[in-house]
């Protein structure tokens, strides 16, 4: 089981980002205007622990218009919890998903994955972990996010 796990985690950094094209399906409980940086993310693997401190380092401080929702593939909140000394930290807007339906919607079977959706519409993903707080890395976030993507409906996930 263990290797199965540590298996959806990745220690490599592949290129910047990925172009995505197309609507973003709509998640429960997460933002449908504006940005978002949707993060999967869990407490047991190694590379998303790596990238943490700048995940939480942006979404304290992110560009103006941009929301970081992640999702935790972890049993439960307590889990969590404890790799972050006890309290989820309430900027990382955590959702659990145990049962994989946004993973499945968005195709982040690999931790940590984190996709950024703007007006609806899928932009980018990027695979592996990073350095979110690093400031070339805000500049492309906010570059991407001023990218004009023509308005699409989506069909809410069930």
């Amino acid at each position: 089981m263990a290797l199965f796990l540590l298996s959806a985690c990745k220690e490599a950094v592949p290129p910047a980002y990925v172009r995505l094209s197309g609507p973003a399906p709509t998640l429960a409980g997460v933002p449908t205007g504006g940005a978002q940086l949707l993060v999967f993310w869990a407490a047991w693997c190694p590379p998303c622990r790596q990238e943490a401190p700048g995940l939480r380092a942006l979404a304290r401080d992110p560009p103006e218009g941009l929301h970081v929702v992640t999702f935790g593939r972890d049993v439960s909140l307590e889990e969590v919890a404890r790799f972050f000394d006890g309290r989820v930290p309430p900027e990382l807007n955590l959702r659990l998903d145990a049962g994989e339906v946004a993973t499945q919607a968005l195709g982040a079977e690999t931790l940590p994955t984190s996709i950024l959706v703007v007006e609806g519409r899928l932009v980018a993903r990027f695979t592996g972990p990073r350095k979110w707080d690093a400031p070339d890395m805000r500049r492309l976030l906010e570059r991407l996010m001023k990218e004009r993507q023509a308005p699409a409906a989506s069909a809410p996930l069930r």
